[in-house]
Order: structure tokens, then sequence, then C-alpha cells
């Protein structure tokens, strides 16, 4: 990989880094024929350590494999959320984990980072060595600083964990809301708990649908945390929470996911202060209006997920020096809305923008009427191209990238030759 990044950049040569698989935004981790692709997919080494204190992870693999590797040592890991996400964009963007809550970003549970740097020379970077800034930078920054060829992440001890999906059924909003509220308040208190409220709009039925991811680390098959979820106010029609591995839980969901092959899916995010109900209430209404009225034909799902961003996520965030991200704890705890757009092929991403752009337009118009501001920090992950992700980093966070940046690569290798994914602006 250092011979290859050499010989494209005194070629003068654009090209692309892809991973697992992640950033469903085009040419994020692609490139047409005016350049060359740089995959990853062969570098799917996995080695636990003697002490089984940690895990070497090839950029090539998805979290499927992870989970699958460890099970057999009754370990897993704080990474993705669904299986057959990919493992150098997820980690580079922070990282949301089920066990964020307890741990934090995925990116505070890495030991070392194994990378080739703008001038070939492949070094391993970790919290207290002299590469201490970029470890610092790679905990969010993205992909502006290095190409991965390892991960060198911590496992914890979870043979089974308490997971499953719950659906609801379509007129059950305004209790849903409260369930979100209830347990992003109170019920997220608990580290070990975490959800995945999702609202599905499908324009072929005309109606809405509510379901909720749900997660405890530990065995208790009715956790406190999750009442709101699990309780008699707001009745599940089918659930299947229930105790297994992480490996067994990505065996389960990940075959569905195999039905949207070949359509196309496109994200937005928005950050609320998830203590004001009204704030949920709002977002929630607004998209589905307008998407009633306005998603474009080829539209399959127009959804918003509302996972809860706690108090502890953040402060967990806080070892190793820190992340670029550096969220605030006093406006904790928060929802990061997901939206995603899910279609087919044949729907340009223009078209689905100007709908992004209209809901969202209302959503903050209708938010500023009821006296409630947006959380500034946008998740890099779930981002939209149009949205200015490290705008909302502090500043000095921002100009401490850049400084970072000149540093490892003076000549924009990584920014300019390689112009996918997020850049540190």
């Amino acid at each position: 990989m250092g011979d290859a990044v050499q010989i494209l950049k005194d070629a003068k040569s654009p090209f692309a880094i892809r991973g697992g698989g992640h950033m469903p935004i085009a040419n994020a981790a692609n490139i047409n024929s005016s350049g060359v692709l740089l995959s990853s997919f062969g570098l799917t080494q996995l080695s636990l350590s003697d002490d089984q204190s940690t895990v070497n992870v090839g950029p090539g693999n998805r979290w499927s494999n992870i989970y699958d590797y460890l099970e057999p040592n009754g370990l897993t890991v704080v990474g993705g959320r669904l299986g057959h996400v990919g493992v150098p964009g997820y980690i580079l963007g922070g990282g949301v984990s089920y066990f964020s809550n307890e741990y934090g970003w995925a990116s505070a549970n890495v030991a070392s980072v194994t990378v080739v740097l703008a001038d070939g020379a492949v070094v391993q970077v970790t919290p207290e060595n002299e590469y201490s800034d970029l470890f610092w930078a790679l905990r969010g920054g993205s992909s502006s600083f290095a190409l991965v060829t390892n991960f060198e992440l911590k496992t914890i001890k979870a043979p089974q964990v308490m997971v499953g999906m719950a659906s609801y059924g379509s007129d059950v909003a305004e209790k849903f809301i409260d369930a979100i509220h209830s347990f992003t308040v109170d019920g997220s208190k608990d580290p070990k708990a975490a959800t995945i409220p999702m609202a599905e709009y499908i324009p072929a039925l005309g109606t809405a649908s509510y379901s909720a991811i749900l997660f405890y680390n530990g065995e208790n098959e009715s956790p406190a945390a999750l009442a709101s979820f699990l309780g008699s106010d707001l009745n599940a029609t089918t659930s299947t929470f229930s105790s297994r591995s992480m490996s067994d839980w990505s065996k389960e969901l990940d075959p569905a996911l195999s039905l949207l092959k070949g359509s196309k899916q496109r994200f937005y995010v928005l950050n609320i202060h998830a203590s004001n109900k009204q704030a949920i209430s709002i977002v929630h209404d607004t998209f589905m209006e307008v998407a009633r009225e306005d998603l474009p034909v080829g539209v399959l799902v127009a959804a918003l997920a509302f996972p809860a961003v706690t108090e502890k996520f953040i402060t967990a965030s806080t070892v190793n020096g820190g992340d670029p991200q550096s969220l605030d704890v006093d406006g904790a705890p928060y929802i990061w809305v997901e939206e995603s757009i899910t279609s087919v092929a044949t729907v340009s991403d223009d078209d689905v923008d100007a709908f992004y752009e209209k809901a969202n337009g209302q959503i903050v118009k209708n938010l500023e009427a009821a006296g409630i501001e947006l959380a500034k920090f946008i998740y890099l992950n779930d981002a939209n191209p149009s949205q200015d992700v490290f705008g909302t980093f502090p500043q000095e966070n921002l100009e401490r990238l850049q400084s970072i940046r000149s540093r490892y690569d003076p000549d924009r290798i990584f920014t300019d030759l390689m112009p996918g994914g997020f850049k540190v602006a």
C-alpha cells in the first residue's frame, strides 16, 4: 500500500480507497475512470492478542466478521450496530455502537492504528507514542490524514446480550414519541441500554410504521431502562428481543438487508436536545408531512431513527486524550436524528437532496417558531454531502486537525488526489 501511494503521488493520479463499505455517498469510497481504486478487500486479517484484551482487525472486514471471530471466546468489541457495515469508515467517523452509552465512541476503544502516511511510510499510531496527535485526528477526523491497514481494538467480555426488534404498527405516533423521550431522559441513564427507534414512511402503503431495535448488555429480559418500549403503554405487535451473541444478532438481521441490494440510500442528520419532547414531535410530524407530499417517485422508504446520545457516552469518550468532536456534555442527552431515504437506483441524488432541503428547512422553521434551537454537532457517518460536518467541531479542534494534516500530508495527497469523503476544510 505504501508503494502504491508513492506511485500515485508521483504520477499525480487521483485515487480512492475502499474498505469494507460504509458511506452511501457517490465517490466517497470510489472513483471513475479518471483515477485508481485502492481496495482493502483482501486485508481481512483477524488475530486475538495472547491475553485476549485486543484484536487486530484488517480494514477489509465488516463487523459481522469480527463478531463471528470473537464469539468462541465470549468476547466482542464496540463496533457497528449492523454486521454488514464496514470497519474503517465507521471508526474514522467516530462510530456509534450499541455499547456506546457504556464505552463511548468506537474510536475511543481503539488501542492502535497502523497507517500508510503520505510519504509511503507505514507506522503504528497510538495515544502514547510520537504519533499521538495523528491518533487523536483519526478519532473522528475521517480520511484526510492517512490510509489504514490495521486497527487494534479493545475487546469486552459480552458472550450474550439482550437484543432484538420490536414492531408497534402504524397508529402509535404519539405513544412512540413518548417512549423515545422517556428512554432518552430516564432509561438511558442505565449505560447498558440502547435503542434505535425507527419511524418509516412507505409511499406504496401511504402510511408510517413504527419499530425499535432494543439492546441491553446483560441477561435481563425486561430491564427497567427499556420499560417505555417493552411496557404496556406502547404494545409491541411482534418482538424478537432475546438473549444472543452479537454474532447471532448479525446473522438474524443482515439477511433482510440483502433485499435492498440494487437500491440507493442517502442520509441526513439533525441533532436535537432530547429533554425537549416537543422537538422530537416537530421533527417527526414535519418530516412525515413533507414525505407524504413531496417524496420523489421511486422512493421505497423515508425513515427517521432517534438514537440517544447520553452524558456517559460523552464522558466515556474522553479517554486517551479525547477526540476532535469534543461533544458538549452540558447539552446531553442528545438525539441524533438519522434521516434515510431508500430508493430505486434511477432516483437522482439531486431529487433526494431537494426533498431533504425542503423537509429540513421546514423542520428548522417549525422549531424556531417554537423557540427551539438545534444542537450544533453533526455526526459525520450519518451526514449528507451538503452538511458542513467539520464546521460543527470546536474551532480550536478544527485548526488542530488542519495543523496535523499539514504535518503528515503537506502536499494534501489524501485531500486533493484522494478527494472522496468528508475532508478537513
